[in-house]
């Protein structure tokens, strides 16, 4: 077993600084779309948080993963060289952004909406024939009884015993396509990006 870990050293330490990556891209992915919008977070705010992730990305990959040494010049190539891949992948994802996060969120949205309202479908089957569940989304008019965003269950009395009413708490659709989309953008980038670093940038001599 200590074999297998020293062999995959290097490609189980890339997998580990890429989902510390992955996750820091998200979480400023929703930090900017609090604070600027949905929008927002999807042109200018996607550009800005790959930025930051991306000299993070080139600090943890240098140190951690493919533990070079260059020194001087040669290190000012290798920076050059790993942010001109990153550039690269930043514009793949911005298309993906702008274009899945953006130019198709209605269809998006309606997407996740009917996944959810499938989910619901599935759990009345499930909970029994007398059981009714409503979901309060960013789209739809939520029931008085979630009017604050809240969870909330009812038990109402039925002919042949009691009827339960569940009813979710608030969720907006939109912002669940959108954080879809980035999951979806940031999977193939880790992946383009491990081939680049170990291809071009840190290549052993």
């Amino acid at each position: 077993m200590k074999n297998w870990f020293v062999k995959h050293r290097e490609v189980l330490a890339y997998l580990v600084f890429g989902l510390l990556t992955t996750l820091l891209n998200i979480v400023l992915y929703t930090l900017f779309s609090g604070l600027f919008g949905y929008e927002a977070a999807n042109s200018w705010g996607n550009v800005l948080d790959n930025l930051l992730c991306i000299l993070f990305a080139y600090l943890t990959n240098r140190a951690f993963v493919f533990a070079s040494r260059t020194q001087g010049r040669e290190a000012l190539k290798e920076f050059g060289a790993f942010v001109t891949c990153r550039l690269g992948t930043l514009v793949l994802d911005a298309a993906i952004m702008m274009v899945f996060g953006n130019l198709l969120a209605a269809q998006g949205t309606a997407l996740v909406e009917g996944f959810m309202n499938g989910l619901l479908s599935a759990a009345a089957n499930w909970f029994g024939p007398d059981t009714v569940l409503h979901m309060a989304t960013s789209s739809i008019t939520p029931p008085a009884s979630v009017s604050d965003g809240s969870a909330a269950i009812a038990i109402i009395g039925g002919a042949d015993g009691p009827t339960a009413i569940f009813v979710t708490s608030f969720y907006d659709a939109q912002a669940l396509w959108g954080l879809a989309v980035k999951v979806f953008s940031n999977v193939v980038v880790v992946v383009l990006n491990y081939v680049f670093s170990k291809l071009i940038v840190f290549k052993r001599k």
